[in-house]
């Protein structure tokens, strides 16, 4: 019996051995093959692609105030000094000039010259070189980083080599993280035995034995599930890249490459980027509170963010400065300054300008443009204006909140009423700021650009502006002006699915208006009449010439906004009212650069004339009415100033508020709804109108310049009863905007003429 005992004592024995060799002779093998396989990431490897805003130029006639120079020039690292500026990146403000010493940038061919703002009334009257006292133009001042891609994730990523890693940050970050770095071969049994003893005596798992090898193995090659054979893998991997590197090599990687939260949809990895995004500074200046602040984000970069929890932040710090006050590496002052220090992190707005929804129109507008993905490496200049975009984005979360104050029932809805908003640069398609949800980490659908949503009321000017341009080509050959009226009345029509009775939003008939009126009330029914007097196919015609794509339907519910469209596309069509009827195709792209530095590709821009400069106008014209004195006569209650032309919108039931308003310089779209399409039970002057008063608000110069009128554009006084020449006899007299030749050419028939109209009659002047 015992030898059947000592038998099957052996025969485990050998059991055990060969497992024991199987698994050395696996691992070794594995072991191996990393060698061969595995290598650490160095700073110039995969080089991310960098996204850069517009330069902002610098030209006569620029409001300081409206235009926020200043926190520009602070957001790009310029710093004021009080005397003369003599290097690149100063600035110096007086009662009567701004001088700067603007940065260089070699891709936009950008010197580092010191330019003089000469003031007049808070308006820059001159720009001049310091140095020679000339006109200078062009100035822009250089553009900002918006964001860094690597690969499929949004990253920026600043490397620092070893010798140039913080010597307090090693210090801290070895004693918190692995204290026996320099003395283990990648696994530390020491470390693993406390942990385990540790985590024994204190009833749960509150510390690991991972080296720095072990998570930088974790971090680069394998996925952070726990499991064992995750693990085995990582301490074979650890070993092997201590064979095969030095320490420091290990040490730079690891602090290059950790893992350290989000700003806005933004990766941050490394300690030198960290830095810089959570506290504006190299990390060489870290004091000793912010650099444990950094070392103590590793065990939850976004638990322990700063930005997102301050208060978890402290409290980690804190642990990680008592620890270091344990270890003797500071003494007890030192720990209770650092303790009692605030967190103090700078917003990330003006670290890094948060416009993901933009990045993602950007990269598809390339990969659509050149048929490739944007490649490694490569600079891109964009369109964007970073300041406009930080303002869209804080207006739009702003002001939806606000909105569910005010109507507590559109928080009841099973999903969270959404908002889009977009502005464009008229005059050249530049997308200066798209904002496509309240929060992009929670969707990152684009409602500005992917949602195609009826535009209701919104589309009525298209329709009156085929009429405008129509001419004398309309049946019965008279002219269809501002002045124009036209009798709101009960009407049916066959709609080819049966009998259509439209019906304006107030459920009232307002008998005969003037085209003006109509717009200005946004009324239906004479919208309706007018796109029947004009066609469909003219409508249609129009709104493919300004840039919508989105198919349409061909029957005359297309004057009420039936149709989807998307916000950037209609809000592109107003830009060209903006801008003589010149249609530019927006973009969010100007030119790609090589990391050679050479240009890859450049955007041309697509322009049509896609209607006369006159109508353009005209529109124009009536559009200001319609914040004047029609359904958006609100905005200068909410504190808007200035010429302001723009149309509310709002769909049948209530689903989706727009409203598109532009000035000579800008346009900007907004729309509000629930991605469902459920009612909001608001019109667009409720839900849309405030979001972009809020917004053009903070931008808009003090005395902002009106439209240029352009040529066989004529002025006449007109009776509003009649639409013809007003007498002396007209109790009414208002002035309206014809194009040339379609004005009236006679007096009032209704209120009879009066001498002097009699005296001009007989000598032939009308």
């Amino acid at each position: 019996m015992v030898t059947g005992v000592v038998r099957w004592f052996v025969r485990g024995l050998l059991i055990l051995a060969g497992i024991v060799l199987l698994v050395a002779g696996s691992a070794l093998t594995y072991g191996l093959y990393l060698s061969t396989s595995l290598a650490l990431p160095t700073g110039d490897e995969h080089p991310p692609r960098l996204i850069y805003g517009a330069p902002f130029l610098l030209k006569p006639d620029l409001d300081v105030a409206a235009s926020h120079l200043l926190e520009r020039l602070n957001r790009l690292g310029y710093h004021q000094v009080d005397t003369t500026v003599r290097s690149p990146g100063e600035y110096r403000v007086t009662p009567t000039d701004i001088d700067i010493y603007l940065h260089e940038f070699p891709d936009l061919h950008l010197r580092p010259v010191p330019a003089r703002l000469v003031l007049d009334q808070g308006r820059v009257a001159r720009v001049l070189s310091i140095q020679s006292g000339d006109e200078l133009f062009p100035a822009y001042v250089e553009p900002q980083l918006i964001s860094g891609l690597r690969g499929a994730s949004r990253q920026v990523r600043e490397w620092v080599s070893y010798d140039d890693l913080s010597p307090r940050f090693l210090d801290i970050l070895l004693a918190i993280e692995d204290r026996r770095f320099f003395n283990h071969p990648g696994i530390d049994p020491v470390a693993v035995v406390r942990a385990i003893w540790t985590n024994l005596t204190r009833g749960t798992v509150i510390q690991g034995g991972s080296t720095i090898t072990q998570q930088l193995a974790k971090n680069l090659f394998y996925s952070p599930q726990r499991t064992f054979g995750r693990k085995l893998k990582e301490s074979i991997a650890a070993l092997v890249l201590e064979a095969k590197y030095r320490k420091q090599a290990i040490l730079e990687s690891y602090a290059n490459e950790i893992y350290l939260g989000q700003v806005g949809s933004v990766s941050i990895y490394g300690v030198g980027e960290a830095s810089h995004r959570y506290f504006g500074k190299r990390m060489e200046a870290l004091s000793l509170e912010e650099a444990a602040l950094l070392v103590g984000m590793i065990k939850g970069p976004n638990t322990y963010s700063p930005l997102r929890n301050p208060a978890l932040a402290k409290q980690r710090r804190d642990v990680v400065l008592g620890r270091l006050h344990e270890l003797g590496m500071i003494d007890e002052e030192a720990r209770a300054q650092a303790v009692n220090a605030p967190v103090r992190v700078m917003p990330p707005q003006d670290t890094l300008a948060d416009a993901p929804f933009f990045v993602d129109y950007l990269l598809r507008q390339v990969e659509e443009a050149t048929g490739t993905p944007l490649p490694d490496g490569v600079r891109a200049y964009t369109t964007l204006d970073p300041l406009l975009q930080q303002l869209a984005a804080q207006t739009l979360a702003r002001e939806l909140i606000t909105l569910e104050t005010a109507y507590p029932a559109l928080k009841h809805h099973p999903t969270p009423v959404q908002g889009a908003l977009v502005a464009i640069d008229p005059a050249t398609g530049g997308i200066l700021a798209m904002v496509g949800s309240r929060d992009y980490r929670l969707s990152q659908f684009n409602r500005a650009v992917q949602a195609k949503r009826q535009p209701g009321s919104l589309f009525k000017p298209l329709v009156y502006l085929a009429a405008l341009e129509a001419r004398r080509e309309l049946a019965g050959g008279q002219p269809m002006t501002a002045a124009t009226v036209i009798v709101d009345e009960p009407v049916t029509l066959d709609s080819g699915n049966g009998v259509w009775a439209p019906q304006n939003y107030d459920h009232k008939f307002h008998g005969t208006v003037s085209l003006r009126a109509a717009l200005e009330q946004s009324l239906n029914i004479p919208a309706v009449k007018i796109a029947q007097a004009v066609g469909t196919k003219r409508i249609l015609h129009l709104a493919e010439s300004l840039g919508i794509r989105s198919p349409l339907a061909d029957n005359l519910s297309i004057a009420l906004g039936t149709s989807g469209v998307s916000l950037l596309e209609l809000t592109s069509a107003y830009g060209a009212l903006a801008h003589g009827g010149l249609m530019v195709a927006p973009t969010a792209v100007q030119a790609v650069m090589t990391p050679e530095g050479d240009p890859a590709w450049h955007h041309t821009p697509v322009r049509r004339q896609a209607v006369s400069p006159q109508g353009a106008y005209v529109m124009t014209s009536l559009l200001k009415g319609v914040v004047e004195r029609g359904t958006a006569a609100k905005a200068k209650a909410m504190g808007l100033r200035g010429v302001v032309a723009g149309k509310t919108g709002t769909t049948d039931g209530y689903r989706d508020a727009w409203f598109i308003g532009y000035t000579p310089e800008l346009v900007v779209g907004v729309w509000v709804g629930f991605d469902d399409e459920e009612t909001l039970h608001l019109t667009g002057a409720q839900a849309a109108l405030p979001m972009w008063v809020e917004f053009m608000r903070r931008i808009m110069p003090a005395t902002p310049r009106d439209f240029a009128q352009p040529p066989a554009v004529v002025t006449r006084e007109i009776d509003p009863q009649s639409a013809q020449l007003a007498t002396s006899k007209c109790p009414q007299r208002v002035a309206e905007v014809f194009i040339e030749g379609t004005e009236p050419s006679v007096y009032c028939e209704v209120h009879g003429s009066g001498f002097w109209e009699r005296v001009k009659r007989g000598f032939g002047f009308f």
